[in-house]
């Protein structure tokens, strides 16, 4: 499986409720980044995906 479709089968299964922390975390991110200067030249955009993604390449199999 690729980490494309890793990234998008864990999304299709989370739970509203896990949709609405992301969606907090993603918001917190972005301000953070926003804040950065050397981050906010670049116009760094956060999503969900890019959060997943990097838990996803974290995590241990």
């Amino acid at each position: 499986m690729t980490k494309q479709d890793e990234t998008h089968r864990v999304m299709f299964t989370l739970t509203d409720q896990a949709i609405a922390k992301l969606d907090q975390l993603v918001a917190k991110k972005q301000q953070e980044v926003n804040q950065n200067p050397d981050l906010a030249k670049y116009h760094v955009r956060v999503t969900k995906s890019n959060i997943v993604e990097d838990w996803l390449s974290k995590r241990e199999f």
